[in-house]
């Protein structure tokens, strides 16, 4: 996304494409960034923390560019169907919170997806990205499916730049991260069971893993079974800055997870190695290290 997407929104609001108010679309939000004000057209809010109080179910919102200092965020049930889009040139634009122990972004709507996203927190904060989901009461309506994540960044805590639980009512199924990174963190994506069962159906590809100190992947308790179908194709893993190794790159030691690891390339000499360890339910390969392709497991 370019620098002129506001010109481009303007004319797309001048031919009336932007009115929104249909039953299949809902109303475009543009919130100010920085220095950039939003644009005088549409509806608009001058800060991020006011956003979400303004959007209702199937609204879009363009964040215009530019870091939001605010924190403990939270997409609750009723916003469902809502897509953040960051503007201006990747990276440019997302959630920086600076306080000490804030979190960035709790997801737990349905059908939320973000675009063009950074959300960043300072080191003692437990995440910069929770998708978090529940069945109130038990019964009734579940939230925490479908999520979407497109060429996003998360990064901060010494502990997992994302993390994806459930309550005792359900868990969290559903989810695509595509070209995403996940950097400067403990560990990059923490997977977690709940009391009603294990997260289903993630997918995370063609993103890139770097700078992270523990894991890569990993589960939160890490004997537990905590992943059904995980669709793991075509990242990277990747040392820091220094060349230091992480102390694992996947960490999921449960017999029980299901999916499948391929294409995805890994900044170690092979796969023979404790830094790469996978259950029997995970299919390997081929993926790749420094002594090329293979499809052995690692050991």
């Amino acid at each position: 996304m370019g620098g002129n997407l506001w010109s481009a929104l303007k004319q797309g609001n001048a031919a009336g494409v932007l009115a929104g108010g249909f039953p299949y679309a809902g109303s475009v939000w543009y919130v100010a960034g920085g220095s950039v004000a939003a644009p005088a057209f549409g509806r608009r809010v001058e800060s991020l923390d006011k956003l979400f109080d303004a959007m209702t179910a199937g609204d879009i919102a363009f964040l215009g560019p530019g870091f939001y200092d605010v924190g403990n965020l939270i997409i609750p049930t009723s916003l469902s169907n809502i897509t953040l889009i960051g503007a201006g040139n990747r990276g440019s634009a997302g959630i920086q919170s600076t306080v000490v122990g804030k979190e960035g972004l709790q997801v737990k709507a349905n059908d939320v997806t973000l675009m063009n996203i950074g959300i960043e927190v300072e080191d003692t904060a437990d995440y910069a990205l929770n998708l978090l989901a529940s069945r109130p009461g038990g019964t009734g309506t579940k939230f925490g499916s479908r999520f979407r994540a497109y060429g996003c960044k998360f990064e901060g805590p010494t502990g997992p730049a994302v993390l994806l639980n459930g309550d005792a009512n359900y868990n969290i199924g559903d989810v695509l991260f595509e070209d995403c990174e996940f950097a400067w963190c403990g560990t990059g994506i923490r997977l977690s069971s709940s009391g009603f069962g294990v997260n289903t159906q993630i997918r995370i590809q063609n993103s890139w893993f770097h700078n992270f100190t523990a894991a890569g992947l990993d589960a939160a308790v890490l004997a537990d079974w905590v992943v059904a179908n995980l669709c793991l194709y075509d990242n990277k893993f990747d040392q820091q800055e220094d060349g230091t190794e992480p102390t694992d790159f996947i960490l999921l030691s449960n017999n029980a997870n299901t999916g499948h690891i391929a294409g995805n390339q890994f900044a170690i000499a092979t796969n023979a190695a404790a830094k790469l360890t996978i259950g029997t339910g995970l299919m390997w390969g081929p993926n790749g290290t420094e002594a090329g392709w293979s499809t052995a497991r690692p050991v």
